[in-house]
């Protein structure tokens, strides 16, 4: 079992889904959903593997704050 992530810093510079499920409380469903209705950060494929890069993440966080 993975620990949880609890700062930011401590997430990756790019993330797998599960990493970013694990750090947002989002599950690894809803982001793979999101991915494929054009929802959530924004997805990168490295080597044929879906990875989220930090900064998009940080920018898709900073936007979900703008709007709250």
């Amino acid at each position: 079992m993975m620990q949880p992530i609890r700062q930011i810093e401590e997430l990756p510079e790019w993330s797998t889904r599960a990493e970013l499920s694990q750090f947002t409380g989002i599950s690894i469903q809803t982001l793979a959903r999101w991915k494929v209705e054009g929802h959530g950060p924004q997805v990168t494929k490295l080597g044929g593997a879906v990875r989220y890069r930090k900064a998009d993440v940080l920018a898709w966080l900073d936007g979900l704050s703008a709007v709250a």
